[in-house]
């Protein structure tokens, strides 16, 4: 059997830590910005505002990822598609980085949704290992 069909993907670790920090960027963003949407961060001549935008777009483009990782049968792609999923990690993690330095409210709040994404770079890692090293 392979790893996807040993497992469902809502019980995956990464998957629940994905969208935990789907929600704890989502409500960072509304909070920095005072509840703006997605399209008018997005319109906003403010640096922050686009900042909260990015946040939020790349937190939502994991989720996806990761159920088309798992639901690639080639092993091979499958590898690939876990590795990029780094990309998104890393990308998280810098537009924290650039929203705290944009002197905004809530950087206490910033400051945990970094931690949370360095808790998700090291499940990343596990999860990759699991598609090179699947265990019998």
């Amino acid at each position: 059997m392979t790893h996807s069909q040993n497992t469902n993907i809502k019980d995956l670790i990464i998957y629940q830590k994905s969208l935990d920090i789907f929600k704890l960027s989502r409500h960072i963003a509304s909070y920095v910005t005072y509840d703006k949407d997605i399209l008018t961060m997005h319109r906003s001549s403010r640096r922050i505002d686009r900042y909260a935008d990015r946040l939020v777009i790349d937190a939502l483009g994991l989720v996806p990822k990761i159920v088309e990782t798992e639901n690639e049968t080639n092993h091979k792609q499958k590898l690939k598609y876990a590795k990029s999923l780094r990309f998104f990690i890393d990308r998280l993690y810098h537009n924290t980085r650039h929203l705290e330095s944009s002197k905004s409210n809530g950087s206490d709040f910033i400051r945990l949704l970094r931690i949370e994404i360095k808790k998700l770079r090291i499940i990343h890692r596990h999860y990759v290992n699991s598609l090179i090293h699947p265990k019998k």
